[in-house]
């Protein structure tokens, strides 16, 4: 079988990637592969377990892998710098890597409920696997499991000093790294041992398809990951693995126009917010209360400032810009004085869906109480698309607005 991984592009530009990085594993003239639906595909004529697509690649039956998987994993370990493993879901290729490194004892940072989910159900299943938080002890820990950017905030995570203290424990760090792909961030770099993306977001980008991805440093790990990905039917269908490499073709321009719109708006709400403070130095207008005093704070990896510094973003010590020089996620949380409120906005912004899930080209807005019980009932998450700056921060200033004058009318009842 040809190997998935192309050397050839592992040093040219990401969007050359996105678009070549699978050009030899192509057997047809078709520009745009095409799309196949088939699970099961003729023998060779000359021996059973011979090639049989193309003269270097064989298939037999979907469950294992099609040529469409093939190449979407190809594109993908480009992409990553690593190895990839495509999988019907998130949450599919999160179970995955349990099962791959059967830890003992887990340190899990915060994360998206969901994982939480995956592995009391891998819990269930494996008696006495202990589960601590990344802050206490790693003493006995086999595997760390930490998401950065962080769900709902896009706040990052110091990667390279989690690394180290796993690393010094003898076990192994899990990057959750699904709110910044891609040119936005490469966990491998600061030390990361397995990557886990949920491609269903940014990877996906338009809110049509379900897949998760593993990612490793070795070749040699994904025949273990695909072994059992068969036996368990995990794997992703080939018309998901289609729309997945269709959307990894815009990859870069997608994401990196998304981080550039994120961060503008994200200061602009934030000096809204700052703007309806009152200080021995300021004492906002009637204009400025009415767009930001209900705002009690932004979140976003953007404004992480450490103390001592009030121009670089820079976290317990590190310079963010450098694990993400490129830009950071475009996923930001809005807290309000109260629940109300923040259900009042979601609801009153007209260019921001008020729907789950992140990463599509369109701009969502989701109550994260609605899905997970831990949540803040007055945070709202914002998925940033890729709408035009201005007409964002125009349907903000209208759903504040709106909130303003509503309030304003309630008070007078």
């Amino acid at each position: 079988m040809v190997e998935i991984k192309n050397p050839l592009y592992d040093s040219v530009s990401v969007s050359t990637q996105s678009i070549h990085a699978d050009s030899h594993l192509r057997v047809t003239a078709d520009i745009s592969p095409p799309i196949s639906v088939s699970t099961t595909f003729d023998y060779a004529k000359e021996e059973v377990d011979g090639c049989n697509y193309g003269f270097d690649q064989r298939y037999t039956y979907s469950r294992d892998t099609t040529p469409m998987v093939t190449k979407t994993e190809a594109t993908l370990s480009t992409l990553t710098e690593g190895y990839a493993v495509l999988y019907g879901s998130g949450l599919s290729a999160s179970l995955a890597v349990l099962i791959e490194h059967r830890p003992k004892k887990i340190a899990l940072g915060k994360c998206y409920f969901g994982v939480r989910n995956v592995i009391q159900q891998y819990q269930a299943l494996v008696p006495c696997v202990e589960v601590v938080g990344t802050e206490c002890s790693l003493d006995g820990v086999d595997l760390v499991w930490i998401e950065s950017p962080l769900n709902p905030t896009g706040e990052v995570l110091d990667i390279c000093s989690y690394a180290l203290r796993a690393h010094a424990a003898g076990a192994i760090l899990v990057v959750d790294s699904t709110l910044a792909p891609p040119p936005l961030s490469y966990p491998f770099r600061q030390g990361a041992d397995v990557v886990v993306h949920s491609a269903t977001k940014y990877l996906g980008g338009h809110c049509d398809l379900l897949a998760g991805v593993v990612v490793t440093k070795s070749a040699r790990s994904t025949e273990t990951l695909r072994a059992a990905r068969n036996t368990l039917g995990l794997g992703a269908g080939s018309l998901e693995s289609w729309l997945l490499l269709r959307s990894l073709r815009t990859l870069s321009v997608r994401v990196l126009q998304q981080s550039r719109t994120t961060a503008r708006l994200v200061a602009l709400l934030e000096g809204h917010r700052r703007a309806a403070c009152a200080t021995t130095c300021h004492h906002p207008t009637a204009a400025e209360l009415s767009m930001g005093r209900r705002i009690v704070a932004i979140q976003h990896a953007s404004l992480q400032f450490s103390a001592c510094s009030s121009s670089t973003p820079s976290i317990c010590g590190f310079d963010a810009t450098k694990q993400h020089p490129d830009g950071f996620g475009a996923v930001f949380a809005v807290r309000f004085a109260t629940q109300a409120q923040a259900l009042f906005v979601a609801r009153h912004l007209k260019l921001h869906r008020f729907a789950t899930s992140l990463g599509g080209v369109e701009s969502l807005v989701d109550w994260r109480r609605g899905w997970d019980a831990t949540a803040d009932p007055t945070l709202l998450r914002i998925s940033v698309g890729l709408e035009s700056y201005e007409d964002l921060a125009n349907d903000w200033k209208q759903a504040l607005l709106a909130l303003d004058a509503n309030e304003a009318a309630a008070a007078k009842l």
